[in-house]
């Protein structure tokens, strides 16, 4: 990667690897090395952190399986690749993880914006 002196760079900009064919994205702060699994070759924003109440498992009624957990989300782009995702999974656990790409996650706001305005709306 080319940059001028003054620029400021993280010290992951600064000890980049061959690898990429890109630069590195202005939202990546996941730290690349030269020896990177190929599977491990992408970037990755920072996470969010939201705490709440998610079903983990499938049960009936649906609402049996509610806990308290924490979920991270974050942004992530594969290495040569143009297609960003974003990622909703549980800070504890493995699954369940939702993987959906961008234009998904924006039409998924919208319609969970939709929902909740209804629901509010709605009540006494």
């Amino acid at each position: 990667m080319t940059r001028h002196d003054d620029e400021p760079t993280t010290s992951h900009q600064r000890e980049q690897p061959e690898w990429p064919a890109e630069p590195c994205p202005g939202w990546c702060v996941r730290e690349h090395d030269r020896l990177d699994h190929p599977d491990d070759r992408y970037h990755q924003s920072e996470a969010s952190l939201v705490s709440g109440e998610a079903a983990t498992r499938f049960t009936i009624p649906l609402t049996a399986s509610l806990e308290e957990l924490d979920l991270v989300v974050w942004v992530g782009r594969y290495a040569g690749e143009c297609d960003d995702w974003l990622v909703i999974e549980p800070t504890e656990q493995p699954e369940p993880r939702l993987l959906i790409t961008l234009e998904t996650a924006r039409g998924l706001l919208d319609q969970l914006s939709e929902q909740v305005a209804r629901h509010d709306l709605s009540r006494p």
